[in-house]
């Protein structure tokens, strides 16, 4: 049976490593996979660390018979995640395995500069040496990037399978906010205009993940919380915002709808399902009268159960396993 290795930050919190983990855990039909986990939490010297033992064990895999990977998946942002795993790349082709740069970050145009900047020409030479397939998240990603490193395919990001709706009753007027604490997540502005929003419901409460202390009484703030106590704000919570800088695909956003829970997004995130609303990044009096409106007049959830499908993991698998099969057989 031919095996996929997923290189990335598997065992560091966020999107990228829960998408590891889903696709790790079903491998397309015919196929099996595993993990190597290239990154850590903290300082510079433990994630060069992390990164230096990941490189060490790909070497010893590439050169045992009984562990060498049919196919290496590298999972990258943009920046130093990129310079990382373009070694792994090179390490692969060197050994001839075939791999798949899988890129999720949403700001890797910015990165980049420009098409004909010197490390667009850069990425885009080495991507042709290695015989590297690249995929982005959705096809406005596709139409931004393949001016600056070539052809590119589309593959959506897989829901959990143990992410499911409820039938539990909703909380009335009950905000969400998952993501890091990160500027680009955009707490600080979800916070002044839910001050705003409670000027019209006074009612209102907000859960926010990231941060790990509240100025007010009506916010919760949750640090990081774990995959069920995820699931349960999911599921009872009445709209989840999104007001991000950039995103690459929102898990997030893929899992929300999947428990029928409305979505108001930042219109900075690219391609998100029709169901989803969007506001303009950072337009106070837009994203106010956004939200009251979805308070209000909810969303319903049958419409965003149809617009999920192309995300469900048996799916998704399958496109996975056309890639990789082409892949053995360029």
């Amino acid at each position: 049976m031919p095996k996929v290795l997923h290189i990335g930050p598997c065992q560091t919190p966020g999107g990228m490593a829960n998408v590891m983990r889903i696709l790790a855990e079903h491998p397309p039909e015919g196929w099996e996979a595993e993990l190597l986990s290239s990154h850590t939490n903290g300082s510079s010297f433990a994630k060069w660390r992390a990164y230096r033992q990941a490189r060490a064990s790909f070497s010893q895999m590439l050169n045992d018979s009984d562990s060498r990977p049919d196919i290496v998946h590298l999972h990258t942002a943009a920046d130093w995640s990129w310079w990382r795993k373009r070694r792994f790349a090179k390490m692969a082709h060197k050994a001839g395995v075939a791999n798949i740069v899988h890129i999720h970050s949403g700001q890797f145009d910015t990165w980049l500069g420009t098409p004909d900047s010197k490390r667009s020409k850069s990425m885009n030479s080495f991507l042709k040496a290695s015989q590297s397939q690249t995929v982005v998240l959705a096809e406005g990603w596709k139409q931004v990037i393949e001016p600056y490193i070539g052809s590119v395919h589309v593959i959506n990001n897989p829901v959990d399978t143990n992410i499911q709706p409820s039938t539990a009753e909703r909380d009335a007027f009950h905000l969400l906010l998952l993501g890091r604490n990160d500027p680009v997540k955009g707490h600080d502005f979800a916070i002044d205009v839910c001050e705003k929003v409670r000027e019209i419901h006074p009612q209102l409460k907000v859960t926010m993940t990231g941060i790990s202390s509240s100025p007010h009484s009506w916010l919760s703030a949750k640090g990081w919380v774990s995959e069920s106590e995820k699931l349960h704000l999911l599921q009872t919570t009445t709209l989840l915002i999104v007001p991000s800088a950039f995103e690459g695909q929102p898990l997030v956003i893929l899992e929300a709808m999947t428990c029928g829970l409305q979505v108001l997004a930042s219109d900075r995130v690219p391609s998100p399902p029709k169901a989803v609303n969007c506001a303009p990044f950072e337009e106070m009096d837009a994203w106010v009268s956004s939200i009251c409106e979805m308070l209000e007049s909810p969303t319903n959830p049958n419409l965003l159960f149809s617009q999920i499908e192309s995300f469900k993991i048996e799916h998704v698998a399958e496109q996975w396993g056309e890639l990789y099969s082409n892949s053995l057989n360029l």
